[in-house]
């Protein structure tokens, strides 16, 4: 699923994963909204600027999937 011509890393597949799953299990909407708010706060909440980065691509991308 690699929309507008960009190639992203693995890893953030790995992490709309991980928010997913974690929306799932505390039984919150899941829906984009939802999906994206989850991935800027573990992006804020990211102490690696690299794991910041991934996070913050991974928002990027469902933007853009989005339209």
């Amino acid at each position: 699923m690699h929309g507008k011509d960009h190639h992203y890393p693995a890893e953030i597949y790995a992490v709309i994963g991980r928010a997913v799953s974690e929306l799932i299990a505390s039984g919150k909407a899941l829906d984009k909204k939802s999906v994206l708010l989850t991935l800027h706060a573990h992006s804020e909440q990211a102490s690696e600027s690299r794991l910041k980065d991934i996070y913050q691509q991974a928002f990027r991308y469902l933007l853009e999937s989005f339209h």
